[in-house]
């Protein structure tokens, strides 16, 4: 049985998510508070991978630490590898944030990972390679899609229409889907797709 924990982190406060089946774990967007994370973790589970859903700093900032810390890969869409290594383009240019050892760029719908069978969606919008992840029936959404709201577009290569196109293709799932966003409070995909404004406006403006 899968257990997630979610630890909402840093000065953006982004949610990190530990993901474990039964001792095997991955770490989606760890932003901050490396030693935090290490001590929540027990010292007899093994992790397999950091997650990035985005190239952003507050989702990334002790993804470095931790896979050097369990000799693991970190995992980010090949359209935003460029910003592990840009202050200026993911935004801690006042911090200087880069994640550039153990990054495995990739550009795939599907991640196996130990016990994990993980579809990956492309999801651009609020960065150009966003992605949502999806295990079993749990979506790690990353900064597309809040609890009655959505992700910014006015950041580096941020896309309205790709974020509009990302939206109607997520709202194509299962609305028994749980979302797990990037900031705030977990939500169901049925509840946004009847009352997020953003996308009852996606609706709308598509008839």
């Amino acid at each position: 049985m899968m257990k997630i924990e979610t630890y909402p982190l840093g000065v953006y406060q982004a949610n990190c998510y530990v993901v474990s089946q039964v001792d095997q774990v991955v770490i989606i967007d760890p932003g901050s508070k490396s030693d935090f994370l290490k001590s929540k973790i027990p010292q007899s589970a093994k992790v397999l991978a950091v997650l990035l859903t985005h190239g952003h700093f507050d989702h990334f900032a002790a993804a470095e630490d931790l896979a050097k810390h369990y000799d693991v890969n970190i995992y980010i869409h090949t359209e935003d590898e460029e910003l592990l290594g840009d202050p200026v383009k993911n935004y801690s240019d006042h911090r200087n944030v880069t994640c550039v050892d153990r990054v495995v760029a990739f550009d795939g719908h599907y991640l196996k990972i130990g016990p994990f069978k993980i579809n990956v969606f492309h999801t651009p919008g609020h960065s150009p390679g966003s992605v949502c992840y999806l295990i079993d029936s749990h979506l790690f959404a990353g900064d597309l899609l809040f609890k009655n709201s959505i992700g910014r577009t006015d950041l580096y290569k941020g896309n309205n229409f790709q974020m509009m196109e990302s939206l109607k293709f997520i709202c194509s799932l299962d609305g028994n889907i749980l979302v797990y966003p990037g900031h705030g409070a977990l939500t169901r995909l049925e509840l946004e797709k009847a009352q997020n404004p953003y996308i009852l406006s996606l609706k709308r403006n598509h008839r």
